[in-house]
């Protein structure tokens, strides 16, 4: 194979600059040849008819909005029909196309360039598709001249006319009128997203007049139109390293490039969440689309592609994503906090005579109640009924677990059955724990109690710990609790019938 670029997708080039170079036959396309390009709009501000000799152009600002992969393949790969009009003597290269643009509203398949390359040029010999689905072979009655070999700096400028023309019958008719003047008019560096590359630049000037009549309409659209391609041609690459066209105000580019994923950006944060008071969850930044890297931007100031939250009111959270080439898309998710009402069981424990009761009740608004003694389930319902039953004259411990809007909660209290009047009778304080919830220690704080003080914590299920303490001055007492697993739990402290009763939740 006579070059060196085939299927440009992952190697960036760099050639030596600041030399004039010649293009000749060896600088096409082959059959087999495969060259992925890049389509751009051309950003404002930038002027491709600026060129001289030894010129450095900068396009490195350019940004692929799509793709396409280019390949060349022989004549005899093509439909028999158009090998017939394309034979050796006409073309000796052929490109497959998806559309024909002088064709709008025509199914158009099978479609094909047809070129001829030669020591001396290389010719567009004309097109070829099956044109609703009749194949219909379009070759210029003149080749249209792209080049001129050798081609350098100092080389004479040319031109060609070149025409085709088609009667359908029963749908219409259309023709091609094509001239093409073509002139190199600088040479030197050219820098594009790809690389950068020691050029020969090629001015082209075409007016074209193509004509279209549809029979069924009666009516003929003739488009007369002017436009000039700016080519960077480069040794060994086999089409220009970059093509600038120019059609009135517009500009769009096409250069030979790496593979993007040209996916559009987008980012999505899922469905909307629900939550529990004061539960967390994590938001994810789903991005897909654009080019990497991303940057991130939340409504929390973030900057990460995902952040923690835990509201306590609803809250709508919002990012915005950056791709490399500053696209931008914007995601919200509305993480909603559900309502819920705690149960609270009054004090944290109560004297109860041993022949009385306490009715204990949750209220209403729960989807589901449950009610357990010492960690027994007992009852299903909004309220419950206590009394010495099953207890005697001992403490139990009542735990109630309810559900609201699908968030759990719990509550506990310890019921003290004695004998009124009798010598059971304790008296009960309160209290006061530091910090709560608790991790690894925490600090009760009741002036009632000595050294001599008994400490217990109770589980919800009425289970007795004995946890590792110490007494401190001004009442403290100081409790480990790094053993106990994660929940709710009460502090219970007697002394001469004095009983301190404290809840506190284990983290």
């Amino acid at each position: 194979m006579k070059k060196l670029v085939i299927f440009l997708s992952f190697i960036t080039f760099s050639v030596g600059l600041m030399a004039q170079i010649t293009i000749t036959r060896d600088d096409m396309p082959d059959v087999g040849d495969t060259i992925r390009l890049s389509n751009a709009a051309v950003l404002f501000g930038i002027d491709p008819s600026v060129t001289g000799p030894d010129y450095t152009w900068d396009f490195t600002s350019l940004q692929p909005q799509s793709q396409v992969v280019e390949g060349y393949v022989s004549p005899q790969s093509t439909p028999f029909i158009y090998q017939i009009i394309f034979n050796q003597s006409v073309a000796n290269l052929a490109s497959p196309l998806q559309s024909l643009d002088f064709l709008p509203g025509f199914e158009v398949t099978d479609a094909y360039i047809f070129y001829k390359e030669s020591a001396t040029n290389y010719v567009r010999a004309g097109y070829a598709a099956a044109i609703m689905g009749v194949p219909v072979p379009m070759k210029f009655d003149h080749p249209e001249l792209l080049y001129t070999f050798p081609l350098q700096e100092n080389s004479p400028a040319d031109s060609s006319l070149s025409a085709y023309s088609l009667e359908l019958p029963g749908i219409g008719f259309f023709s091609i009128e094509r001239k093409r003047v073509n002139e190199v008019d600088g040479w030197g560096s050219l820098s594009t997203p790809f690389g950068t590359f020691n050029t020969l630049r090629v001015k082209s000037e075409v007016f074209e007049r193509d004509s279209l009549f549809i029979d069924s309409l009666q009516i003929g659209v003739p488009v007369n139109r002017h436009y000039t391609e700016f080519q960077w041609l480069a040794n060994g690459f086999g089409i220009p390293v970059l093509t600038i066209t120019q059609e009135g105000p517009m500009l769009t580019a096409r250069y030979i490039d790496n593979i993007h994923d040209l996916t559009p950006l987008s980012v999505n944060l899922g469905p909307d969440l629900t939550l529990c008071a004061g539960d967390s969850v994590t938001i994810q930044a789903e991005v897909a689309g654009g080019t990497p890297p991303y940057s991130y931007l939340w409504s929390t100031l973030d900057t990460t592609a995902s952040i923690r939250v835990a509201p306590v009111d609803t809250t709508t959270y919002s990012v915005m994503v950056a791709d490399s080439q500053n696209n931008m898309m914007f995601a919200s998710v509305t993480v909603n906090v559900a309502e819920f009402k705690e149960v609270n069981l009054g004090a944290d424990s109560l004297q109860i005579c041993a022949d009385a009761s306490v009715m204990l009740d949750a209220g209403d608004g729960y989807e589901s109640v449950t009610w357990f003694v010492n960690g027994t389930e007992k009852l299903q319902g909004q309220a419950f009924q206590v009394d010495s039953t099953g207890i005697g004259l001992n403490y139990a411990v009542i735990r109630v677990d309810y559900l609201m809007n699908g968030c759990p909660g719990s509550d506990t209290v310890v019921v003290n059955f004695y004998i009124c009047g009798g010598i059971n009778d304790l008296q009960t304080v309160t209290l006061n724990v530091s910090p709560n919830p608790v991790t690894e220690t925490f600090v009760a704080v009741q002036n009632k109690f000595s050294s001599r003080a008994k400490v217990s914590i109770v589980s919800a299920s009425g289970h007795v710990i004995i946890p590792e303490y110490a007494f401190e001055e001004n009442g403290r007492i100081v409790v480990k609790t790094g053993n106990l697993k994660p929940g709710n739990y009460l502090l219970m402290v007697t002394e001469d019938g004095i009983r301190g009763v404290a809840k506190f939740i284990k983290q």
